[in-house]
């Protein structure tokens, strides 16, 4: 009995054993195991390890991101690849070019982690916020099995740079002021209050008008190559003013366009106002003319010319009269750099010419030219000596034109005229012309936008393919477009966006901006004109009619008359601005003077708002009749009254009477009726 009970419980010892040894089902079995030999081995399992914890960076440093890598099983793995993964290189917040994109461990043992480091340099115009970074996990087991899975990290990455931003510092003006019907230099100084580098900046005078301010040159836009954090540039427009102004401050817009370091594209817009006093009919003036200088870069030891007219625009003659250039110890004059022009006389003018060259190594840069003037004008018995100075800017490229970026600008561009009117169409004539002296460029596409899409394509698209620019060549595109008919009278920027390749196929993008000023179409309606029905020679005969404004533009300076074969007395009326949408009345009084046809004719005139004038005439005609001769009525008499006549005055009481006496007669009948139907029944 004994041996039974010994015998059964090594059985129940040795069955348990072996169940406890098992898995109780295939699917608890939460590792893998592989046979190598006669040894078991776990799968590997690669995971971002668990001290890992969110670094924080400065913009513009080189960080090292130091990533721990654990294997979370007992199974070696070998061949471990990490790399970080890229979907949108613009949002990833460090530069890729200098990124080596894949590190490698040899091998992890199970239950171990080993340490992986990345080197960035994080950009100085990065955004500060925390960014995710994914990251892509490639290894092997020693037995031939590959694995791969993704991680995310996150880093949080912090900016003190600021963004390149130009400012106008200040505005300076020869002479303090502009002067109607003469040309002055104007000083724009811009400096970068950013702690990045302002590259490929361009500068442009926008608001000009042919009625007001204008350039004494077809280049309104100045080109800076660079302005480093702190550091200013002066640039140079020479400003004509319309000899009709009248002493004001006109605005203008400096439009500023830029990129940083690292190519991200900023804008901004500057309103600036300058003081202009009209011209007295005593002053003295000797002023610049008519300018031809080059519009290009010029290269260093490259002669080149500058061409003007000096004029005397005052009412007196002057003498002594002096010109001379200053270009600064990196420009030098090849020529005299001053000429002795004597007297000149009042309305005269002479040609004046200088050349000059740019030394070498000099920065690529625009420089200013100052060409300064003086004369002396009598006072009495006295000579007064006075001056005058005017400043041109020339953009010097002294870069290595064999190994420079190709460049593609729009260099000029037409559209027809000086202005464009809502609502219709216009050819847009753009040159692209490439920079470089020797690379050229290919597969360039162009894409026309605007603010507020107010310019829109007509029978294409917005955008055209050019298949290559050669170097130091041009190459012209026109495109027709249309204005929204609800433009605002302003100038309007479209935007020409460049994308083009080299020779190696490195793709550029560029963005240009071309200024078309906008007008609105005046359209003056007037109604009828409402006179009495019936005239007569020597009475005064009212006019009135109604007019109204039924285009988009403002009218200015409305003025409106009447003229006949007749007199009036203030027939004239001025109304000053006219809206658009608004109407107004006219009322006049006429006398005709004599009989029959008469004819007139009402006369409206107003300018637009670009100065335009413009007369409308409203005809009248009316038939004067003769004046009607005086009707006198005859006495009245009262007629004598016939004996026996029927007075009409007494047709009521008769009526009354008979009326009464009907009722009467009626009520007695009915009366007596009944009594002799009494007699009849008592009978």
């Amino acid at each position: 009995m004994k041996h039974k009970f010994f015998l059964l419980l090594l059985i129940s010892t040795i069955v348990a054993n072996t169940l406890y040894a098992m898995p109780l089902c295939a699917e608890a079995s939460t590792e893998t195991y592989q046979t190598q030999g006669d040894i078991i081995r776990d799968s590997p399992n690669i995971v971002i390890g668990r001290s890992y914890k969110m670094p924080v960076f400065k913009a513009g440093t080189e960080a090292r991101l130091a990533i721990p890598i654990e294997n979370t099983t007992n199974g070696e793995a070998v061949n471990i690849f990490i790399s970080p993964v890229i979907d949108d290189p613009k949002n990833f917040p460090f530069e890729i070019n200098n990124l080596v994109t894949k590190q490698k461990i040899s091998a992890i043992y199970g239950r171990r982690v080993e340490n992986v480091s990345f080197y960035f340099n994080i950009p100085k115009n990065v955004e500060a916020k925390t960014y995710p970074l994914t990251l892509n996990v490639e290894y092997s087991s020693p037995s031939g099995g590959n694995f791969s899975s993704t991680e995310t990290i996150y880093i949080k990455i912090e900016n003190d740079y600021e963004v390149p931003e130009l400012k106008l510092m200040d505005t300076t003006i020869d002479g303090d002021k502009l002067v109607s019907g003469t040309t002055k230099t104007v000083g724009f100084r811009i400096q970068n209050s950013g702690d990045l580098i302002a590259k490929d900046i361009k500068a442009r005078l926008g608001g000009l008008s042919s009625s007001e301010l204008i350039l004494d040159s077809t280049l309104d836009t100045i080109n800076i190559q660079s302005l480093d954090s702190g550091e200013t540039r002066t640039i140079y427009y020479n400003v004509s003013a319309n000899s009709q102004l009248e002493e004001d401050t006109y605005s203008l817009t400096l439009f500023l366009t830029y990129k940083d370091e690292y190519d991200a594209s900023y804008e901004t817009e500057v309103k600036v106002y300058l003081p202009l006093e009209g011209k007295t009919s005593k002053e003295t003036n000797v002023t610049f003319h008519n300018f031809r200088y080059p519009e290009k870069a010029v290269e260093p030891f490259e002669d080149f010319t500058i061409f003007f007219n000096l004029k005397n625009t005052g009412s007196e003659d002057v003498d002594n009269v002096k010109v001379s250039i200053d270009a600064g110890e990196e420009i030098l004059p090849k020529s005299m750099s001053i000429k002795n022009i004597g007297s000149l006389a009042v309305g005269k003018e002479v040609p004046i010419e200088f050349t000059l060259f740019a030394k070498n190594d000099i920065e690529s840069k625009n420089y200013p030219i100052k060409l300064h003037v003086e004369y002396e004008v009598k006072d009495g018995r006295k000579k007064e000596l006075q001056s005058a100075s005017q400043y041109i800017g020339i953009f010097v490229d002294s870069n290595d034109q064999e190994t420079g970026t190709p460049k593609v600008i729009v260099d000029y561009y037409d559209y027809g005229g000086d202005f464009i009117e809502a609502g219709k169409a216009f050819p847009l004539n753009i040159s692209f012309y490439n920079t470089h002296k020797n690379s050229d460029v290919k597969n360039i596409r162009v894409s026309i936008s605007s603010d507020g899409d107010v310019f829109s394509p007509v029978g294409s698209s917005n955008s055209f393919y050019i298949e290559g620019i050669a170097a130091n060549s041009r190459v012209e595109r026109t495109i027709s477009l249309r204005p929204k008919i609800n433009a605002e009278y302003k100038t309007h920027n479209i935007f020409a966006d460049i994308e083009y390749e080299d020779t190696k196929g490195k793709a550029y993008n560029i963005k240009e901006l071309i200024g078309i000023p906008v007008i609105q179409e005046t359209s003056l309606i007037i109604g009828d004109i409402i006179t009495p029905t019936e005239n007569y020679l020597g009475n005064p005969i009212g006019i009135s009619l109604e007019f109204y404004n039924a285009g988009r533009g403002l009218m200015r300076n409305m003025m409106i008359s009447i003229e006949g074969d007749f007199d009036t007395h203030e027939g004239s009326l001025y109304i000053g601005n006219l809206e658009a949408g608004k109407n107004n009345y006219y009322d006049a009084t006429i006398i005709p003077t004599s009989a029959g046809a008469l004819t007139g004719k009402i006369i409206f005139s107003y300018d637009d708002e670009i100065n335009q004038h413009f007369s409308i005439e409203k005809e009248l005609s009316l038939e004067i009749l003769e004046p009607m001769q005086e009707f006198m009525p005859e006495e009245f008499q009262q007629p004598e009254t016939m004996e026996g006549a029927f007075d009409k005055r007494k047709l009521p009481v008769v009526i009354g009477v008979i009326i009464v006496g009907g009722i009467a007669a009626v009520f007695f009948y009915k009366r007596r009726k009944k009594k002799l139907e009494e007699v009849d029944m008592y009978e």
